[in-house]
């Protein structure tokens, strides 16, 4: 995407935020870009002066384009916006949504659930005639994804078979769904029961992060009872958000799947039903046989872990992996924090699904 393209839809992310109107990328994708495009307006004169514009005329098409010209020049600056802003822009939908985009209807966005179409208005007759076919192709294949080729021809089985999915039910009121349930990948791992060894081995070690970290609890295992072990590393990064950085592990491996599969089920009840800080399903990659990712905002820590704190968990075969990562600063380091918590997510999951193999 061209870098003033990329400017517009983050303005135009922001500009819907503004006006109460849908924002075509997923919720917590969108609460991001509004977060980094409001830092980096808010860095200089002429941004503060174009973010209050866009405010004060409810996102005006001027007030659009100053914002977008601003926001141009700072990508062009910056690489590192470029990047968070594309990956957060990129980020999946809810299974079953339609994203299409990167192509425009007379300039103008139409929204279709978390999808956006876009497309750009023919110079003939011909052309307008390959447009119309387009959309109606475009339309069909929407319908088609949405309610399901089985729902249209009448061969769907009972409501909610076969449906899934990673996404978390909508709350009351329109608000951000509560942690539950969790994504499947059925099949993706065979129950096998680990030694202490090689529950400890699941654990990424320093060697196995990026650059910066460091420890504060090296991996250690333990028995912890009803046949399973647990593992847990804990690390910290003093050059993020003041030190207070820090990145936790937990994995605990049992005899038989059945008990970990209880557990799971078990510490996702209690963390929706908890009476501390709410924890907010959000969009990752789908992990091991069960999986959720979930943020909470951490108000009264007298350590330093006030904050954004993004939580991940999975079910992988005789495995539960855990592993939080927060809290997240509101200062440059925000920008792709999203990013490095999938990477370090995916590396734990792969670890553990090569455990369960026996790799």
């Amino acid at each position: 995407m061209e870098t003033g393209d990329l400017a517009a839809v983050a303005v135009g992310v922001l500009a819907a935020v503004v006006t109460g109107t849908a924002t075509g990328v997923g919720e917590q994708a969108g609460a991001a870009v509004v977060q980094v495009v409001r830092d980096r307006l808010g860095a200089s004169d002429r941004g503060r002066t174009a973010l209050a514009e866009l405010e004060a005329t409810g996102a005006s098409s001027e007030s659009r384009a100053a914002a977008s010209a601003v926001l141009t020049e700072e990508i062009e600056a910056d690489p590192r916006l470029r990047q968070a802003l594309t990956v957060h822009l990129d980020e999946p939908h809810a299974p079953g949504g339609v994203v299409i985009h990167r192509s425009r209807l007379r300039d103008n966005p139409i929204l279709v659930g978390d999808g956006t179409l876009v497309f750009k208005k023919p110079n003939s007759p011909a052309g307008t005639l390959g447009l119309v076919l387009a959309i109606l192709v475009v339309l069909a294949v929407i319908v088609l994804a949405v309610y399901g080729g089985g729902r249209l021809l009448g061969t769907d089985g009972p409501q909610g078979d076969g449906r899934g999915g990673t996404s978390a039910p909508a709350a009351e009121g329109g608000g951000p769904a509560p942690v539950s349930g969790g994504g499947k990948t059925e099949g993706s791992s065979r129950p096998r029961a680990l030694t202490q060894a090689e529950t400890r081995e699941v654990v990424p070690a320093l060697e196995d992060l990026p650059p910066g970290w460091q420890v504060t609890s090296g991996r250690a295992v333990g028995d912890v009872g009803s046949g399973c072990y647990r593992a847990t590393a804990n690390y910290q990064n003093p050059d993020v958000n003041a030190g207070n950085l820090m990145l936790l592990y937990r994995v605990t491996a049992c005899r038989d799947a059945r008990t970990v599969s209880d557990g799971y089920a078990k510490v996702l009840k209690n963390a929706q039903a908890g009476d501390g800080e709410r924890e907010t399903r959000i969009a990752m990659p789908p992990c091991g046989d069960e999986s959720v990712a979930t943020t909470r905002t951490v108000t009264d820590d007298l350590t330093g872990g006030n904050g954004d704190h993004i939580k991940t968990r999975a079910r992988v075969g005789t495995l539960y992996i855990e592993m939080n990562y927060g809290p997240v600063g509101d200062g440059f380091d925000r920008i792709d924090y999203l990013e490095r918590v999938q990477q370090l997510a995916a590396q734990l999951c792969s670890r553990a699904l090569a455990a369960q193999s026996g790799r």
